[in-house]
């Protein structure tokens, strides 16, 4: 009888023993696991989510909303961009010389008035004060250091009046120096990405992060060849402007009536550029911008579906010569160009001879009509 009370005493301390060790390892175990697996709910660290980046659409389609199309009485058009808010805009001065009031027009065609608050005779910087973009978020600008030689650039403004253009090219010069009287330009980006008249005072992106990293300014000589202003070198000057207005302008006599030869456009400005605007269409794969170009008999012979095909399996397109010629009304353009094409699963090089015919269909140019020659 001792015996058995005994027994039942032991494995009743045992299963006690056990209890309380259970409950002193779940007080210990189960906080702990809940409170891990409660971190599955917390926020990425900054450092995570800012990893994750915007695709070139994305940085177009954002940027696009800031950036403005400036009008002048005389008929000069150029470009800027929203840099505060303030709804100051960034523009080069010889977009808005010789004037004080001006129209700009946004992406969604509404038209509001701006005023000049500062404008330098040296550097073909000014600013352009908006009231109605007052409070807009502006662009961002890369303020750590000057890009370097081969970044992808996107170029965005209104060449010959193309409003929401956009090119894409890369930096293909550092420390570039010229005069454009009464300009100055010194250590100035050269860019690949085809601008026009029109595209001035326009930003110049980074491709990848979307910040503004120069001021598109000038051509000189190739077409194919354009100048940006780095950004870092203005912004001092143009944040004065801003925090205190000029009370006088200064006068540019050399450039009255936009007599500025980097605001010059002819025929064959306008068809060399449009040539190479469409090209560079292709190789965003914007088929449709591409299609917009071509004379209306061209599109009433070969819809866009059949157009599509025809460079559906084109991968680049490179200009290796462009040269327009005048003939009356419509400018005859001939460029050789370099392509990559798939064939049958492989990829070919090929090198074609193109010639265009490019006249004004509602005082708007286009490309009329167009034939190729491979050349061996």
């Amino acid at each position: 009888m001792k015996r058995a009370w005994l027994t039942s005493s032991i494995v009743m301390a045992v299963i006690l023993t056990a209890g309380v060790a259970l409950f002193v390892w779940i007080q210990h175990q189960v906080p702990s696991q809940l409170e891990a697996s409660s971190v599955l709910d917390k926020p990425l660290p900054k450092e995570e989510e800012g990893a994750v980046t915007k695709s070139t659409q994305e940085i177009i389609y954002e940027s696009q909303k800031l950036v403005v199309q400036i009008e002048l009485d005389n008929g000069t058009i150029g470009s800027g961009f929203l840099y505060n808010d303030k709804g100051d805009v960034i523009t080069n001065a010889h977009v808005v010389a010789n004037t004080e009031d001006v129209q700009v027009i946004n992406v969604d065609s509404k038209e509001m008035s701006g005023k000049v608050i500062g404008s330098s005779r040296s550097t073909d910087i000014a600013v352009v004060r908006v009231p109605d973009l007052e409070g807009k978020e502006p662009l961002k600008m890369q303020e750590s250091e000057n890009a370097p030689l081969l970044t992808e650039v996107l170029a965005l403004g209104s060449p010959l009046g193309l409003q929401n253009t956009v090119t894409r090219g890369e930096i293909s010069g550092l420390d570039r120096n010229f005069e454009l009287d009464p300009f100055t330009y010194e250590d100035v980006y050269q860019i690949s990405a085809p601008i026009s008249p029109g595209n001035s005072g326009g930003p110049l992106l980074n491709a990848e992060t979307g910040e503004v990293i120069g001021i598109n300014s000038a051509k000189l000589g190739d077409e194919s060849i354009g100048f940006s202003i780095p950004v870092l070198d203005i912004l001092p000057m143009v944040r004065q402007w801003s925090k205190s207005p000029m009370e006088e302008l200064p006068e540019y006599p050399e450039l009255t009536d936009g007599s500025n030869a980097s605001n010059e456009q002819t025929d064959a400005d306008q068809a060399t550029y449009l040539v190479q605007y469409f090209y560079d269409s292709i190789n965003q794969g914007d088929f449709v911008t591409a299609y917009s170009l071509l004379g209306s008999e061209w599109q009433e012979n070969k819809s866009y579906e059949e157009f599509r095909e025809v460079y559906y399996n084109t991968l680049s397109v490179s200009i290796d010569k462009i040269v327009a010629d005048p003939e009356g009304e419509e400018v005859a353009v001939n460029c050789v160009i370099q392509t990559e094409e798939t064939v049958e699963g492989e990829i070919e090089m090929k090198t074609y001879n193109m010639n265009y015919t490019l006249g004004y269909e509602n005082d708007q140019m286009m490309i009329i009509s167009g034939e190729k020659k491979e050349i061996d």
